[in-house]
């Protein structure tokens, strides 16, 4: 079966007939829960970010910081997700053959796992000290989430 079977299948699937056959608000919502969704989760992967490298509240204790922050960041990751997914069924050809949507995914899995890696590494020190190494990975994770947000972006303009 090729792709563009697979996707005309996943294009006539129930879930996607309604969202396509629905009012455009409803498009229109999706887009906003997809935006509001991966804002939730830089806001918070900023601020972790900063207090792993230790360039804000370094009195405070690390673990004390990072786990309000990440229950919203993995939060906003669920809520993007969900929506882009929906908005993905609804029209599948349309971003599929997008080389920038295959960029922005293939982005979007080496940002998961590099912020996996990264909250588990923080969560797990004993100390609040953070390795070079860790270090590096913040840095990486923060330039891959932003860089799965630019090429979210540059999806509506080619």
């Amino acid at each position: 079966m090729s792709a563009a079977e697979i996707l005309a299948s996943v294009g006539r699937s129930a879930p996607a007939q309604a969202i396509a056959k629905s009012d455009h608000l409803v498009g229109a919502a999706l887009q906003i829960g997809h935006v509001l969704g991966f804002v939730l989760l830089l806001a918070s992967l900023v601020l972790v970010s900063l207090r792993q490298l230790g360039w804000v509240l370094p009195q405070a204790s690390l673990r004390t910081v990072l786990i309000g922050p990440l229950r919203l960041l993995w939060a906003g990751l669920a809520l993007a997700a969900l929506t882009g997914v929906l908005m993905f069924i609804a029209s599948p050809a349309l971003y599929f053959f997008k080389p920038v949507f295959l960029f922005k995914l293939g982005l979007l899995v080496l940002a998961v796992l590099l912020q996996g890696t990264v909250s588990f590494l923080a969560l797990r020190a004993d100390s609040d000290g953070v390795s070079g190494r860790v270090k590096l990975l913040v840095l990486l994770s923060v330039l891959a989430w932003f860089g799965v947000g630019a090429a979210g972006r540059i999806i509506g303009f080619v």
